[in-house]
């Protein structure tokens, strides 16, 4: 290990300078919460962000598997989001809370540095010039394209631009946000490398293990390894069968299922494991029809990636000399469309990675643009891509920058609402269901271990007809009897009261006779049913 960060001081230095940028907002969120403010622990995504703490207070009330803290379900429990389950238990004691929230973002500092070293590793294996990989590294971790020029035009921008809403279509966006992802994609670069570099006669099984770890941390990431790998390794057996034949393809198939097989067995075997339990399990099914991730129109992609196209094209001399084992990163860009407008549910996701691909791709331009034009004005080409490359990622920076000084919701919570959480984890028995709303909903789960029916789209099942009963259970017009029905059906023990509840009705739950006050401080309130 030594030797390898030896060799890598450059990338390991990039890497904690990115870290230490991307953990600047969030110490001047936590620095400048005050007394009448708490800081959530994230300036974006703040939705996500809040499930995710859920999911490690879980661990740290002692639950080694996954049990939805946003809904009542009677559900067994699910081995999913294992890695954050694990983390939570590192937590423990006083001031929970604000424990999860250090210890997701130290795991997202370290995946920053992880991912950097990975990007290097995958780029020096395609390029020779320490100058080219560098390059390609910064603009895989802290660059983007050129969709925030229509930013003004909300219809032209569809969703939004992507760099400042996708954290797989590119890197910055994943090292502010989402450690999961940044550890993923690290694993997956490190997995095509392996298996680039394998001896033709060896079989690769670091790369298996690898993919075992993959499969645990983000099985959504096995897809788009699979599609690399098994395109990348077809086209090789493909190409050796038009050149020699079918004795030149037998060679080839057998070099590279050495190459790649360990890994795709690995990845094929998890990735079928998890949609067998996807297609078996009610609540799995729900979720997955819920979770939406669509890619956004192709256009948007062009503005992405496309801007790039004249650098690939340059360097074609350097991946016709480079042989097959060069090729991957240009099977990569070409299979990316079809990873994107698959029919899944979560087309967007498949993108992870690409970047890194069209990053090397584009070094590989520049360094024969330098060859030609000559050195200095292929360093003023690099630096002026660059510089267009990183301004979306300096105004996402900017942005959370000044959300980190702006004490609302939900980025930052009431004192007396994070107080009447904490008093609600004091009196509840883990795994309690609360009624809430859903904004009230959300946060809740991140500070104590009860569940909701309304607080994730993804993972609260049939949202819009819950969130319909909400309204109704708040209204004056609904009666008691339907109230305590709705409870019991629901495995509701807790009833809070806040602005966001007041919002949905004008109905009063100090006239319930059947609800019994057990808080009650600074407009917030909760009780429990106890007839």
């Amino acid at each position: 290990m030594k030797v390898y960060l030896r060799s890598r001081r450059w990338a390991l230095g990039y890497g904690l300078v990115l870290a230490l940028f991307t953990a600047v907002p969030y110490a001047l969120a936590w620095q400048s919460q005050g007394a009448a403010w708490r800081f959530s622990g994230f300036l974006l995504g703040v939705e996500d962000g809040n499930s995710y703490l859920a999911k490690m207070l879980l661990g740290a009330n002692g639950l080694w598997l996954f049990r939805p803290p946003y809904t009542t379900w009677p559900i067994a429990s699910l081995p999913v989001f294992l890695p954050y389950i694990g983390l939570g238990k590192l937590a423990a004691g006083a001031a929970l809370h604000l424990q999860l929230a250090v210890l997701f973002h130290l795991a997202r500092l370290a995946g920053v540095v992880a991912v950097t070293l990975a990007t290097y590793d995958f780029a020096a294996l395609f390029l020779a010039e320490e100058r080219g990989r560098r390059w390609a590294v910064v603009l895989a971790t802290a660059g983007a394209g050129l969709g925030w020029l229509l930013a003004p035009w909300k219809r032209l921008s569809w969703a939004g631009p992507l760099c400042f809403y996708s954290p797989e279509t590119y890197g910055f966006l994943a090292a502010l946000l989402l450690p999961h992802l940044l550890w993923a994609r690290a694993l997956l670069l490190w997995i095509l490398r392996r298996a680039l570099l394998a001896a033709p006669a060896r079989l690769e099984w670091r790369a298996g293990v690898l993919t075992a770890l993959l499969a645990w941390l983000h099985p959504l990431e096995l897809l788009p390894l699979v599609a690399v790998l098994a395109a990348w390794s077809g086209g090789a057996v493909f190409w050796a069968w038009r050149r020699g034949g079918k004795a030149a393809a037998g060679r080839a198939w057998r070099r590279y299922a050495r190459r790649a097989g360990p890994a795709l067995v690995v990845a094929v075997a998890a990735a079928g494991g998890y949609a067998l339990l996807a297609a078996t399990n009610a609540y799995l099914r729900v979720w997955s029809a819920q979770n939406l991730i669509p890619s956004p129109p192709p256009w948007q992609y062009v503005l992405a990636y496309g801007w790039l196209l004249p650098l690939v094209w340059w360097g074609r001399r350097r991946w016709q000399r480079g042989g097959w084992r060069k090729a991957l990163p240009l099977v990569w860009v070409l299979l990316f469309p079809l990873l994107v407008y698959a029919p899944l549910t979560v087309q967007r996701r498949l993108a992870d990675g690409v970047w890194t691909a069209w990053a090397v791709l584009a070094a590989a331009g520049l360094a024969e643009a330098a060859r030609r034009w000559g050195r200095t004005r292929g360093r003023r080409l690099a630096w002026g891509v660059l510089g267009v490359a990183v301004v979306p990622n300096v105004l996402v920076l900017a942005g959370a920058l000044g959300v980190a000084f702006r004490h609302a919701p939900p980025v930052f919570l009431p004192q007396a609402e994070v107080a009447a959480f904490q008093a609600l984890r004091a009196q509840a028995a883990s795994g309690d269901g609360v009624l809430a709303a859903y904004a009230t909903g959300n946060a809740l789960p991140a500070w104590a271990p009860v569940r909701v029916i309304a607080g994730l789209g993804p993972e609260s099942p049939h949202l819009e007809a819950q969130e319909a009963a909400l309204r109704r259970f708040f209204s004056p017009d609904a009666s008691d009897a339907w109230r305590r029905t709705f409870l019991r059906e629901n495995g509701l023990r807790w009833v809070f009261w806040g602005p966001a509840e007041r919002a949905l009705g004008g109905w009063d739950p100090h006239q319930a006779g059947f609800l019994c006050l057990r808080y009650e401080r600074e407009g917030y309130a909760f009780w429990e049913v106890c007839r």
